[in-house]
């Protein structure tokens, strides 16, 4: 079976499982969860609802930073790094300059006017 075949596209494309396609809304979930906590601890504790609403913010904010450095400093395995060099090689074929043929060249003749 070719690559073709098998991804349903060109050899140089793959199509993302659903994990990864998942994860960014993983993460957003799990801050807003955290978010969610701290707004709820800090108005049960302060009976302050703007005081709530800023903890829940800060919270959220701090957790989706921090799970996007962690997300970022995780070392990349052989399949994904073979996937990201054949993307960047679909993107280095894409933005090559076609070769010029010999019809494609202008005359002596053709002044552009």
């Amino acid at each position: 079976m070719s690559a073709k075949s098998l991804n349903g596209g060109s050899p140089g494309s793959r199509k993302p499982s659903r994990q990864e396609v998942m994860k960014p809304a993983e993460l957003i979930g799990i801050a807003f969860v955290v978010g969610i906590f701290v707004g709820l601890v800090a108005l049960l504790a302060t009976r302050e609802p703007l005081l709530a609403l800023i903890g829940a913010g800060i919270a959220f904010i701090v957790t989706l930073i921090v799970a996007a450095m962690f997300t970022l400093s995780f070392k990349q395995g052989d399949a994904e790094k073979r996937d990201l060099d054949e993307q960047d090689q679909g993107v280095l074929r894409r933005n090559e300059p076609k070769p010029r043929g010999p019809k494609d060249e202008p005359t002596q003749g053709d002044s552009g006017h």
